[in-house]
């Protein structure tokens, strides 16, 4: 039965178990290796901390189970494949084992200074100073220095041999360097190592994954500022962490702002994050700590780079595309970046940020996909004629009098026509209209009903709606449909009795000021949110509603329409949909009844100067 050696030594604190084993072979007299062979094991099995070689050193160097869990929690043992368990936490192996052994010289001289027998048999190896992201002694304020590099994990390890090459060295202080400050950083690391407190919000992250994230952060964050320190390394984890401590606003707040920095027309996400991306899209890839920085990331590459729907992006496929660039937009619609940047420009899609190149230019692609993909059908005068059956004169006075509009203003698009326009106004128009035979001379166009009697098309079609004049149709197309020229003579008579009282059929002022829907304005009117007053029409003596002009004045005073905007402000009516939709207003709508897109002018007068 083994028992205790007579010669024994206790452990110093945050000591590895090789470091342990060094000095308990040393003071009796033995090399470490001699002294494992002696004790029935070999300093590899040491190193590597076999379950019975731990057993046999704890009994022969009188150790407790406490005192051997401490030994081992700051060595570091394997959980798996390139993984090890350290302080209670997992690092990947190489974060702790390392060819270039580091330590504090201070402390390995001080643990001599006044021991009776070789000063080597006093020097013990801190578990700290093996992980990567430990750069300083809190304990002494000293930067770790390098002591000894050696390939061979057994040789490595064998701490007597390597410190006896030193010990002159560090008894003389030739190892040691100026004082350092250590930084918030250092003290948090050294606590979370020594405790596992942690009152920030890292404290809930994984501690490899949240070191390396601080250094890389920070590294990046003072590579954009330009700043040149004495020691980079350092100065990146100090940087990050003022940053990471603080959580996930913090984080992508610092993210956003390095993304903003990339305004080149090459700068792709690899340029704007540097090894934060390259690290994450590759060595830390499918570590599964490292998911929440991903995240973060992956959220800040596709709220400001064009991703297209299947790309992937740090491991996810991407289902669809959050933005568009106005480089990419052009290429899916394949019009030129410039006529396109003016289109989407009058739609509120981009703004005048002309300074950022063109794949970094982007909008959100759900919000204007409609537009993206109706731009391509779009047509010319002549195809919108053929599509409606009108004569160029019919055509044109259909546009001037803006009964037809085009979906854009701009100047140099020849085809800013959509056909689906011309079907629905005819359609419409037909749905009012009775059979005719087109011999019957009773009936005219209404291109020259109105050429005629001086009245406008939009007055002649407000009458056809309102039933005050009836509509006939030859055969399909606008061309084809007449008025009885009898009925367009009275027109102006018959409305005499009520245009003297100044007033206007509400229905047709309803389609000046663009409030569509079937009875959508005459409903608004029945529910009393704004006045008028209903009257019997002096020809068929049907009830409608009419409006003074202090009618209009008060509903114009209170409410507003897209149409009412635009000819307003001088705005195209998209760009204006766009800046509503943008700022989250709703239509008006008392208990959830929706007339249709009215708004109430005080919640949009923010938005507009007019």
């Amino acid at each position: 039965m083994r028992t205790p050696l007579p010669l024994r030594i206790t452990p110093v604190a945050r000591e590895t178990v090789p470091s342990f084993l060094a000095r308990l072979a040393a003071v009796n007299g033995l090399s470490t290796r001699d002294f494992a062979v002696d004790m029935g094991f070999t300093l590899r099995r040491a190193v590597e901390l076999e379950t019975d070689t731990l057993g046999i050193l704890a009994v022969r160097g009188g150790l407790d189970e406490k005192a051997m869990r401490e030994l081992t929690s700051w060595t570091g043992s394997s959980v798996g494949e390139v993984r090890m368990s350290f302080r209670g936490e997992v690092f990947v192996s190489r974060a702790l084992r390392n060819p270039e052994v580091r330590g504090c010289p201070v402390c390995l001289r001080q643990d001599a200074e006044g021991h009776p027998g070789r000063p080597t048999h006093a020097m013990a190896m801190r578990g700290d100073w093996q992980l990567r992201e430990v750069s300083v002694c809190i304990r002494h304020a000293h930067p770790l220095v390098l002591l000894w590099t050696e390939g061979r994990p057994t040789d490595r390890h064998d701490m007597a041999n390597q410190l006896q090459s030193i010990e002159s060295a560090i008894l003389a202080g030739k190892l040691e360097k100026k004082q350092i400050e250590p930084s918030a950083y250092d003290y948090w690391l050294d606590d979370r190592l020594a405790t596992g407190k942690d009152d920030t919000w890292l404290a809930t992250q994984s501690l490899y994954a949240a070191t390396t994230f601080c250094r890389l952060l920070g590294a990046e964050l003072l590579r954009s500022k330009a700043s040149h320190h004495v020691d980079a390394f350092r100065e990146a984890q100090a940087e990050g962490f003022s940053v990471a401590r603080q959580g996930e606003g913090a984080i992508r707040e610092a993210l956003k702002y390095l993304s903003g920095q990339a305004r080149g027309a090459k700068d792709e996400p690899r340029k704007a994050f540097g090894d934060i991306y390259v690290k994450l899209s590759q060595l830390y890839l499918k570590e599964e700590a490292f998911s929440i920085f991903r995240d973060f990331l992956r959220d800040e590459i596709l709220a400001n780079w064009p991703v297209a729907s299947g790309e992937t992006v740090l491991g996810k496929v991407q289902s669809e595309r959050h933005l568009h660039s106005l480089a990419s937009a052009s290429k899916e619609t394949g019009l030129g970046s410039q006529l396109l940047q003016s289109l989407l420009r009058e739609a509120g899609a981009l703004d005048e940020d002309k300074a950022r190149p063109a794949h970094r230019r982007t909008f959100v692609a759900a919000q204007y996909a409609g537009l993206l993909n109706e731009i391509p059908t779009w047509v010319g005068p002549a195809d919108m004629r053929a599509e409606l059956g009108a004569t160029v004169t019919e055509f044109q006075t259909l546009k001037d009098e803006g009964i037809l509009v085009p979906r854009t203003k701009v100047p140099k698009v020849k085809n800013p026509w959509r056909k689906q326009d011309a079907t629905q106004f005819l359609a419409d128009l037909q749905a009012h209209a009775i059979e005719l035979n087109s011999q019957d001379k009773a009936w005219e166009t209404l291109q020259l009903a109105r050429t005629r009697s001086g009245h406008s098309l939009r007055d002649i079609l407000a009458a056809i709606g309102e039933r005050l004049i009836t509509l006939g149709r030859c055969d399909n197309g606008y061309h084809q449909l007449m008025v009885l020229k009898s009925e367009i003579d009275g027109f102006g008579k018959r409305v005499d009795p009520v245009e003297h009282l100044g007033l206007i059929p509400a229905a047709a002022y309803a389609r000046t000021v663009g409030f569509r829907g079937q009875n959508g304005f005459i409903s608004f009117i029945e529910a009393g949110h704004t006045p008028a007053r209903r009257m019997a029409h002096p020809r068929n003596g049907l009830t409608w509603y009419y409006l003074s002009e202090e009618d209009i004045f008060a509903f114009r005073s209170r409410f507003v329409t897209t149409s009412m905007l635009a000819e307003e402000t001088g705005r195209h009516r998209n760009t204006i949909r766009t800046d509503l939709k943008k700022a989250g207003l709703c239509h008006f709508a008392p208990e959830g009844v929706d007339f249709g897109a009215v708004y109430l002018r005080s919640d949009v007068a923010r938005l507009f100067k007019k």
